[in-house]
Order: structure tokens, then C-alpha cells, then sequence
């Protein structure tokens, strides 16, 4: 037997275990991140039913800043206090964030936009533009994200709509 024969048949008889192992090794990786993907998902479903209920169980209004009529719509109050805490400007400044928040979401309702837009407040809350909020709230302790973001939310969802005028209903 040549060399060569000698070392053919080595690489064959340790090529082929070496491979099932390998393909053994890789399956279980592979099951392991399916595994993972399913329980994201299951996770990211809870998080949106347990946020869904946040937005619309534990939003209070100001009744001068925005009007209960179907669709709530901005008062002049509720326009003046957008710009009087500059949320207009961080809203221009950043309305990818938010246009963002809402698409995740999915929204074929104007209903769902509403929903979505809310939620973005808070969504984006800890972000460093959001600063004004938390030193606003500071100053007037009779504020909070709770009975402030519905009032953002609308107006979010306003822009949001005026950029989509496909979601009809």
C-alpha cells in the first residue's frame, strides 16, 4: 500500500465521523435558535398585549387639551401646550423615531395609528430628546407621561395620518 493509499484512507475514515459529528453539533445550534425565535416571539406578543392595555387603560386626559369627540382632536389648549413644552420642535427633529414606533405596530386602522402614536411617547421616552418631558414634569408635578403623552399621541398620530392618507378608516 502506497503512502498516498495510507493517507487517503485516514482522511476518508476520520472525514466521515468528523462530519456527522459536525452535522450532529450544527442541528442542535440550529434547533437552538429556533427554539430562541419562538420564545422572542411569544415574548414580543405579550409585550404588545400588555402595552396595548397600558395605552388604552391607563391614559388619562386633560379635557382642555383635547376635545372626547370621535376622533379626539387637539384643542388650541392642547395645540398651545405642544409648543409651549417644544414637543413640536423634537417631534420635526425626529419624527423618523416615531413614524418608526407606529409602522412597527403595523397599524391598518386609524384607530391602530392613535394606539401606536401614544405608545410611541413612552416608546421613546428615555431618549435624550425626550429630556424636556422629564423637566417639565419636574416643574409641574401635576404632569406626568400618563396625562401627557395621550395629548402628544394625538398629535403624533395627526402627522402620521397627514403622511398616510392610504389607512382610510
Amino acid at each position: 500500500m502506497s503512502v498516498l493509499n495510507i493517507v487517503n484512507t485516514i482522511v476518508v475514515s476520520l472525514g466521515l465521523p468528523t462530519m456527522v459529528v459536525a452535522a450532529i453539533f450544527v442541528g442542535r445550534k440550529l434547533q437552538i435558535l429556533d427554539d430562541l425565535q419562538s420564545t422572542v416571539n411569544k415574548i414580543k406578543s405579550n409585550i404588545k398585549v400588555v402595552s396595548d392595555y397600558l395605552v388604552k387603560n391607563n391614559s388619562t386626559f386633560s379635557p382642555t387639551e383635547l376635545q372626547a369627540y370621535s376622533p379626539i382632536k387637539l384643542t388650541q389648549v392642547g395645540n398651545d401646550f405642544i409648543k409651549k413644552i417644544g414637543f413640536d420642535n423634537i417631534f420635526e427633529k425626529h419624527k423618523n423615531d416615531f413614524f418608526r414606533c407606529i409602522d412597527d405596530e403595523n397599524p391598518k386602522l386609524k384607530y391602530d395609528v392613535e394606539a401606536a402614536a401614544i405608545k410611541s411617547v413612552s416608546s421613546l421616552y428615555d431618549k435624550d430628546y425626550m429630556e424636556l418631558l422629564k423637566v417639565y414634569f419636574y416643574n409641574n408635578p401635576n404632569r406626568n407621561i400618563s396625562n401627557t403623552a395621550p395629548t402628544l399621541g394625538i398629535y403624533i398620530r395627526d402627522k402620521y395620518l397627514e403622511n398616510h392618507p392610504e389607512i382610510t378608516q
